[in-house]
């Protein structure tokens, strides 16, 4: 029978956030539904030109589409809900904080009709395409060194691997509004990893610069080597 021994190396690495998400949502509730439509597009329009004059730019602005309902617990209300959302895509986080700030003057106006939220979502983070391809082998260095170590205590040496599987990866999130960091790092230890998959081979004052956020992405591998000279 054929001897061997079977290990998982892992490896990680930093992504770094490139561009921050904001989604901007502007709402309006009237008696009549068009009352309702045109004046959240007026809203909105104005909430546009506020983010342009405070500096973000047309191609920072995205559409986020429209919604229309009454809630259940208005029912004894009359009124309809428009609402209208602006998705800002920006990489600099101050000149956006900066933007979104600009906004309050908006909500401040008749609120029992009118709402601008805002809500932070998940940042974008850097490709990572090649770093994954790059740990990957280094998630294999560490099996192979891992293995090594075994074989050596059992008193065999550690021939050619026979196999090699490429792991699920998981990730310790950033923290970052959006992307909270609720289990810590117990991903890479079961909970919410991938199935190892079989693979041959503005205001009073400016805001303090703050370090970007940053997530860990771990990488594992299986690899499966002979032993030979064994007891």
């Amino acid at each position: 029978m054929d001897r061997y021994l079977e290990v998982i190396g892992e490896g990680e690495f930093i992504e770094t956030a490139k561009r921050f998400i904001a989604e901007v949502t502007f709402g309006v509730r009237a008696a009549k539904d068009e009352t309702a439509f045109r004046e959240v597009s007026a809203l909105a329009a104005e909430g546009i030109e506020v983010l342009r004059q405070a500096g973000i730019e047309a191609s920072e602005l995205v559409e986020g589409g429209s919604a229309f309902h009454q809630p259940w617990y208005w029912k004894k209300q009359v009124g309809q809900t428009v609402e209208r959302k602006v998705i800002l895509k920006v990489s600099d986080f101050g000149r956006l904080n900066h933007a979104l700030e600009q906004l309050e003057p908006l909500q401040s106006r008749n609120k029992e009709r009118r709402t601008v939220e805002v809500q932070m979502q998940k940042p974008e983070f850097e490709d990572s395409s090649d770093n994954k391809a790059t740990v990957l082998a280094r998630a294999f260095g560490d099996a192979k060194t891992k293995a090594a170590n075994l074989a050596a205590a059992m008193g065999c040496t550690l021939g050619s691997p026979i196999l090699v599987e490429e792991g699920g990866w998981s990730q310790r999130s950033s923290g970052f509004a959006g992307d909270a960091d609720w289990s810590g790092d117990s991903g890479r230890f079961g909970y919410g990893t991938v199935m190892l998959a079989a693979a041959c081979g503005g205001a009073a004052e400016a805001a303090p610069d703050l370090q970007r956020p940053t997530r860990t992405i771990f990488v594992k591998c299986r690899a499966r080597f002979e032993l030979a000279n064994g007891p």
